[in-house]
C-alpha cells in the first residue's frame, strides 16, 4: 500500500510548432555520412501536420518519400523547439509605491517579435553562447516569469541612470526572470550569471524529452522476399524468361535464363539475369490456362 502522492506520466500536449525534427543520412554503417543533422520540415503547415495523425501528444510520423529515398541509415532526432535570440539588457523591473521607486525583481530583457505565437515562456530553458558564438556546455537556466515591459521613465531614481523597466501589457520587450538567479545563503560570495547585454542565448521549451531513432531504408521487406519464396511464378523455357508475380498476379520481377559454356572445359553455367525491359506478355493467368503467347 502506497502512502503519499501518486505520480504518473502523461503525454505532452504539443503541436508541430513545439518541436524540431532533424535527420542525418549514412549509406552504411562503415561510412560516417552526414556529419551535421538538418531539419526535416522547414515550413510545416496545418495541412501537413495532419500527416502526424494523433492527439494529446501521441503522433504517428510519416517520413517524406522525397527525402527518405536512398538505401541506408537515417538518424532522426525529435526534440523540443529552440529559438535563438539576443539579450537586450540585464536589469530590474521597478514599481511605484507611494511615489517611491522600488525594485521588484531582476532578470533579462529580450525582443518579443519571434515569440508572439508563444503564450508564455515560463518553464522554458535558457542556454548561453560565449563570445566565440559557441554554446557554453552544461550551463542553463529555467524561466520563472515572462512579462511584457517598457523602459521606466524614472531610471535616475534607481541606480545612477541605469535602464530599468516597468510592466506594460503593450510593451515592446519581454522581461524574463530565471532560476537560479542568486547564490545560496551559505556561499554568499557565489555569483550566479544570468547573462549579459548583447549575449546570444538559446530558448527551448521543456514540454517533452528529446529522443533519437534510427531508420534503415532497405530494398526488400518481408513481403517482397515472400514473393520470391512463396509467390506465383512462371518459367518460359522457349524464351528463357523467369517471371515472379505479386499477390495480385502483377509482374514483380523478371529474369533472363540462359547457359554459357566454359572456355576450356565442357562444363556449362546456368545464368539468371534481371531484365530491364519487361515482357508483359508473360501473363500468369494466360500461362495457367495454356493461352500464353510470345
Amino acid at each position: 500500500m502506497a502512502i503519499g502522492i501518486f505520480g504518473s506520466k502523461k503525454l505532452a500536449d504539443i503541436t508541430f510548432d513545439d518541436l524540431d525534427i532533424l535527420y542525418a543520412y549514412s549509406p552504411n554503417r562503415e561510412t560516417i555520412g552526414d556529419v551535421q543533422m538538418q531539419p526535416l520540415f522547414n515550413n510545416v503547415t496545418s495541412v501537413d501536420f495532419k500527416k502526424f495523425i494523433g492527439a494529446d501528444g501521441l503522433y504517428k510520423l510519416r517520413l517524406p518519400a522525397n527525402i527518405f529515398k536512398n538505401l541506408g541509415f537515417y538518424s532522426i532526432l525529435i526534440k523540443p523547439k529552440s529559438f535563438e535570440t539576443t539579450i537586450l539588457d540585464c536589469s530590474y523591473v521597478v514599481t511605484n509605491d507611494n511615489n517611491s521607486i522600488q525594485i521588484s525583481k531582476n532578470g533579462i530583457v529580450i525582443p518579443t517579435l519571434q515569440f508572439l505565437r508563444t503564450s508564455s515562456l515560463v518553464g522554458y530553458q535558457i542556454e548561453y553562447f560565449d563570445n566565440n558564438d559557441i554554446k557554453i556546455r552544461n550551463v542553463s537556466r529555467i524561466i520563472t516569469s515572462s512579462d511584457l515591459v517598457n523602459i521606466s521613465p524614472n531610471n535616475n531614481s534607481v541606480n545612477q541612470g541605469a535602464v530599468t523597466y516597468i510592466l506594460d501589457p503593450n510593451g515592446n520587450n519581454l522581461f524574463l526572470t530565471v532560476s537560479p538567479d542568486e547564490g545560496s545563503l551559505i556561499s554568499r560570495n557565489q555569483v550566479i550569471d544570468i547573462g549579459t547585454r548583447g549575449q546570444k542565448i538559446l530558448l527551448t521549451n521543456t514540454y517533452f524529452d528529446p529522443f533519437y531513432v534510427e531508420v534503415e531504408m532497405v530494398e526488400h521487406t518481408l513481403n517482397t522476399i515472400a514473393i520470391g519464396i512463396f509467390g506465383n511464378s512462371t518459367r518460359d523455357r522457349e524464351l528463357g524468361i523467369l517471371t515472379y508475380f505479386d499477390k495480385n498476379n502483377n509482374i514483380y520481377r523478371q529474369y533472363n535464363l540462359y547457359e554459357r559454356k566454359k572456355l576450356f572445359t565442357h562444363g556449362e553455367i546456368d545464368i539468371r539475369e534481371e531484365r530491364t525491359i519487361i515482357n508483359f506478355n508473360q501473363n500468369f493467368n494466360d500461362a495457367l490456362n495454356g493461352n500464353l503467347q510470345q
